[in-house]
């Protein structure tokens, strides 16, 4: 009988949003008298502000969440990711939603978190579509709707999210929101595993040693649980298990193609700097 192994959906994990402002430019030929603003450049002008202003009380939300030069209070960090939400700052509404579905400083609501995923989703924020995908797959804060998560799961792997793109790739796994689809959720897994995403890289190797849309191969699949191993422990039990299918001579070959990974995404981090 063949060995089967069991995959992994992992869910994400919290990731501050980069906080990005539009600094305005002014022309070289500045006329003596200005002239007089159209109702359109007195609202863009007025947004900037705003958002000028939500950028301030976020990045002073950031320091009580993280305890940045100040005592870390997760309360006070939320009055002022809200303050930047309600004025529509994406990335304050990604953290004051996990706030709210985690119960940090505030009472745990995930129907609060779920509204304010979405809104930082609206404005294409990856990892809110990938959380706010989890939400809908699991049900939590909003009905559970499989076709709902593939969806958002899908915008945030068309930005590169590596959670999005691998959790799209378990939809496909399961078949849930989507047809089934082994050679799919290869490539998926395969597309976040590259990008260093443990939890890619776990199924990845799953997709090796089950042959799930890829030939058998154990020696690929303990080098993919090698990688895994480093964050995710239940990854190095399987490794273990496949290595016993495996010569010394194999596993010397996996261990290496592990240490090339490795050192690939050395040199990606390096770059992307």
């Amino acid at each position: 009988m063949k060995s089967s192994f069991t995959y992994r959906f992992v869910s994400y994990a919290f990731i501050v949003a980069q906080a990005i402002s539009a600094v305005p430019t002014a022309s070289a030929d500045t006329p003596s008298r200005p002239p007089e603003s159209s109702p359109r450049q007195v609202e863009t002008a007025t947004k900037a502000r705003e958002l000028g202003e939500a950028e301030k009380h976020y990045r002073r939300g950031v320091q009580f969440a993280e305890g940045d030069g100040v005592a870390q209070n997760y309360t006070t960090a939320g009055r002022f990711y809200r303050q930047a939400a309600e004025a529509g700052y994406a990335p304050a509404q990604y953290d004051l939603a996990y706030l709210y579905e985690n119960g940090l400083g505030i009472e745990r609501d995930l129907t609060q978190a779920a509204n304010w995923y979405r809104k930082a989703a609206d404005q294409g924020d990856a990892e809110a579509q990938n959380n706010l995908g989890t939400l809908y797959a699991s049900g939590r804060g909003v009905p559970r709707n499989d076709t709902e998560a593939v969806r958002w799961y899908r915008l945030a792997a068309e930005q590169n999210d590596p959670e999005g793109t691998s959790n799209l790739g378990t939809m496909y796994l399961q078949g849930r929101g989507v047809q089934h689809d082994f050679a799919q959720a290869f490539q998926l897994f395969r597309r976040a595993a590259e990008r260093g995403y443990a939890a890619a890289q776990n199924n990845l190797g799953l997709m090796y040693a089950n042959g799930h849309g890829v030939g058998r191969d154990y020696v690929w699949a303990y080098a993919w649980l090698d990688l895994a191993a480093a964050q995710i422990s239940g990854s190095a039990e399987v490794r273990d298990r496949i290595g016993e299918k495996l010569t010394a001579a194999d596993i010397a070959r996996a261990r290496g193609l592990a240490t090339r990974k490795r050192e690939e995404l050395a040199q990606r981090g390096k770059e992307s700097k």
